[in-house]
């Protein structure tokens, strides 16, 4: 059986991550220490998220903006604050409750009273929005963030311009989600800074405007928002808006990282490993790509597995390897699941089993990975006779395929394939 190459070949870092980050991480220039094949399927398994295209989520509540407000005397603390407001409003009169323990039910009938009693009042209208956030009802949620925001609530701006954009509860619509952005960016709301800057990087509603969305992220950065150092550094890292500037780059993560945001760290540690606007000095990368995985970056994981696998920055240790891609693949992430299965297969780290192989393999495909799909459509015949035989088995079970399971590549098995990774039309 040929060798099948591992997730994680090193090169230019390209790396950002989900809600507050962008894109996944793409190798540009992979350093071919597998050969052709190995370059070729890491590009691949990168390939969907070269672009840095993945909008922010997070909410971060401005250090300038956290005290709790003084409510009016004519519409003092009611039991809709003390049930529905949000610990990340920065306009809350009460310490709040996380969505995963309000009471939507009870919060819906108090916030639909104090709405009645103070129609005017924003923040009631958020809390109720919540409230119908918290019971599934999209459309009434956005409807009452819509109102809140109109009404001054910087958090509900926010709200309803990330529904707007991603159309939760809507068809969605970019310009309005613009103009909820710009609301709350206005009156200097980092997440809306943040989220009005990419609109602006990417054209979505707007015409494209690097300058402008450089100078959209300069000021988040500045109210405290480190996901907005990150993306400063993305622009520096690649010259998008700005002259590129890799020392600069390396200076917006290292801000980040210094507040403890693990996709600073993440791609500092890959400015480390490349030698990047910093010396190149693998150890430190590795250090802080642990310090991204501390705090719960799992991508990091992988980055530290593959660095075991080569010795990059640590001495090598195969089996130490296969510790880190299981504790991604355990945290849901996908490049684990397929750098487990690369390791079953290959019996780097581990004992060889091409069933095990299979197994994780196809999870990591079901979850849409990029280099699982690859590897079993591009390169079928590179995984031994016990792991093709098992995919093919797996896709039975599943219902996906009724044909022989010799570990033949057949068009059945091709169609079950895509079909199991959403691909087929």
């Amino acid at each position: 059986m040929a060798a099948i190459p591992p997730l994680g070949c090193p090169g230019v870092p390209q790396e950002g991550g989900q809600g507050r980050r962008f894109g996944e991480g793409v190798m540009r220039a992979p350093v071919a220490i597998f050969g052709a094949m190995a370059a070729s399927m890491f590009l691949l398994a990168n390939a969907a998220s070269a672009l840095n295209l993945t909008p922010p989520h997070g909410r971060h509540v401005s250090p300038l903006r956290v005290a709790p407000a003084q409510p009016q005397a004519e519409e003092a603390i009611t039991d809709c604050d003390r049930l529905a407001a949000s610990p990340e409003d920065s306009q809350k009169v009460v310490d709040g409750v996380g969505i995963e323990t309000l009471d939507g039910t009870l919060a819906l009938a108090r916030c639909q009273e104090a709405v009645s009693r103070y129609p005017a009042v924003a923040r009631f209208q958020f809390q109720l929005g919540r409230a119908q956030e918290k019971l599934g009802n999209d459309q009434a949620s956005l409807d009452a963030y819509r109102k809140a925001a109109d009404l001054g609530s910087l958090i509900a701006a926010f709200s309803a311009g990330v529904r707007e954009r991603d159309g939760v509860g809507t068809p969605g619509n970019d310009i309005e989600a613009n103009r909820l952005f710009k609301l709350c960016a206005d009156k200097g709301d980092a997440d809306c800074l943040n989220s009005l800057a990419y609109q602006y990087q990417v054209g979505r509603g707007v015409k494209v405007d690097p300058a402008e969305a450089l100078a959209l992220y300069k000021k988040a950065a500045e109210a405290g928002l480190t996901a907005a150092n990150v993306n400063l550094g993305f622009l520096y890292r690649d010259g998008e808006g700005v002259t590129q500037d890799f020392a600069e780059a390396a200076r917006q993560f290292q801000a980040a990282a210094d507040k403890g945001d693990p996709a600073g760290a993440r791609n500092l540690a890959l400015a480390y490993q490349a030698g990047q606007g910093v010396p190149k000095d693998g150890a430190k990368a590795v250090a802080l790509f642990q310090a991204a995985a501390d705090q719960g970056d799992d991508d990091a994981l992988v980055k530290i597995a593959y660095a075991y696998l080569s010795g990059d920055g640590v001495p090598k240790d195969e089996a130490k390897s296969v510790t880190y891609y299981r504790l991604a693949a355990d945290r849901g992430n996908t490049d684990g699941m397929a750098g487990l299965a690369f390791a079953y297969a290959n019996g780097t780290g581990i004992p060889a089993d091409g069933k095990a192989a299979a197994l994780w393999l196809m999870r990591a495909l079901a979850a849409g990975n990029e280099y699982s799909f690859n590897q079993l459509t591009d390169h079928w015949g590179a995984w031994n006779l016990d792991a093709r035989m098992e995919v093919q088995s797996i896709l039975v079970d599943r219902g996906l395929y009724s044909g022989a399971t010799k570990g033949t590549l057949n068009r059945e098995t091709l169609k079950a394939l895509k079909i199991l990774a959403g691909r087929e039309n």
